[in-house]
């Protein structure tokens, strides 16, 4: 199953209210390019998204709602399990969504109505619940990119297969109707329905370590990130390890222990090398929030490349990831699939496809986030400039 794009409205911080996304490569397919997953010709899917952009610009809010989408065409409840409360709030009425997902040759339309729970003293609970739902599927009309951009000829050749609620007669004459919870979508069943298979995609999200049984390789991914470790045990389902340096004794240490032990950057190496493999193995998502944080630059160019590789990434997974750090675009060799958070003069946030705004492949991404080419991509002049004026101004008592 891979998402194609997503649609969201009536979202208080972006532009107009509306956050979209194309995950399907816009720009031309070179033979010999591996970072893409071909779909049915001339449409393929990028392996590796990036958002970028500076703070407050929005990245972490677009993964939650990739995130959201993925669970939604999944069947899975679209509340907790990783998703910050705060989340939950960024709708100002009830809001719709929309997924276009190829699933097993087949293009399927979900179009879904979310309305949010408000917490009370009682329950202490918020989220969303899905008050309407349709799924479609998409067969009368051609698969190109043009086609694929607008929503309006989407639905136009759309066929409704199931609405929330209703009774379906099949041409078997069997009567099905789907029953799940109000924060879980018909859209899975809806399709298992009709293609006579279940298609689901793993979506994992980057949360911090945690390892709780041994893999085959485990010391291998260690030693990218600290050469001096020469074995790792996992104990007692991940209540203990061992671990061993070179030419030094092995010990045993509890997680806290082995966290005070190993560094940053090579715990969380290992957490995103272990999640990435278990995308990689099947197909799905990997979220990564801030991929820059605790690696060198060469060290999130190895998870990049990973999914870049048709030897690593045989199944078509996909990266989603976001960055403060521009130079880690330039690692990105493609330009559809790299998109910048801006924030306008009215403070709400637009998402920019790069390739929409520079056409030239040579421009370095980093040279033209840095430089504001794309407005809203470096801090505003003025406001530096008043920051400066009051440290200035602090540092010398005045």
């Amino acid at each position: 199953m891979k998402l194609l794009k997503i649609y969201f409205d009536h979202l208080r911080m972006f532009k107009n209210g509306i956050f979209e996304l194309d995950l399907f490569a816009a720009d031309k397919v070179p033979a010999a390019d591996e970072s893409v997953t071909a779909i049915e010709r001339p449409i393929y899917t990028n392996n590796v998204i990036a958002f970028a952009g500076i703070n407050a610009s929005g990245k972490s809010t677009a993964l939650c709602l990739v995130e959201l989408a993925s669970r939604i065409v999944n069947g899975s409840p679209i509340n907790g399990r990783g998703l910050p409360a705060s989340f939950y709030s960024i709708f100002d009425g009830d809001a719709t969504v929309r997924c276009l997902v190829w699933n097993e040759d087949r293009l399927y339309l979900i179009e879904a109505v979310l309305h949010s729970i408000d917490s009370t003293r009682a329950t202490d609970v918020s989220g969303l619940k899905i008050t309407d739902e349709s799924v479609y599927r998409v067969s009368s009309m051609p698969l190109t990119k043009n086609s694929l951009g607008d929503w309006d000829q989407l639905l136009k050749n759309a066929k409704v297969l199931y609405q929330r609620g209703e009774t379906v007669v099949t041409d078997d004459r069997q009567a099905w109707v789907v029953m799940v919870n109000d924060d879980q979508s018909v859209s899975a069943a809806a399709m298992y329905q009709d293609l006579g298979m279940r298609s689901t995609a793993v979506v994992l999200r980057e949360t911090g370590f945690k390892l709780r049984q041994a893999s085959a390789g485990l010391d291998c991914i260690l030693k990218v990130f600290d050469s001096h470790i020469e074995h790792l045990e996992v104990l007692d389902t991940g209540r203990a390890f061992e671990l061993k340096f070179k030419d030094e004794e092995p010990i045993v240490l509890s997680e806290e222990g082995l966290a005070e032990v190993l560094s940053s950057g090579t715990l969380r190496g290992m957490s995103l090398i272990s999640r990435a493999m278990g995308v990689l193995n099947t197909g799905g998502y990997l979220l990564v929030d801030e991929i820059e944080n605790h690696l060198n630059r060469q060290l999130v160019n190895v998870v990049i490349d990973l999914f870049a590789s048709r030897n690593t990434n045989p199944h078509g997974g996909t990266l989603v990831f976001t960055t403060h750090y521009p130079q880690v675009l330039d690692h990105v060799h493609r330009k559809d699939n790299v998109f910048f958070l801006v924030r306008g003069e009215d403070d709400r946030s637009e998402v920019v496809k790069y390739s929409t705004r520079v056409r030239r492949i040579e421009n370095k991404k980093s040279e033209v986030f840095a430089s504001n080419y794309i407005k809203g991509t470096a801090p505003r002049y003025l406001d530096v400039k008043a920051l400066k004026h009051h440290v200035e101004s602090a540092v010398s008592h005045e």
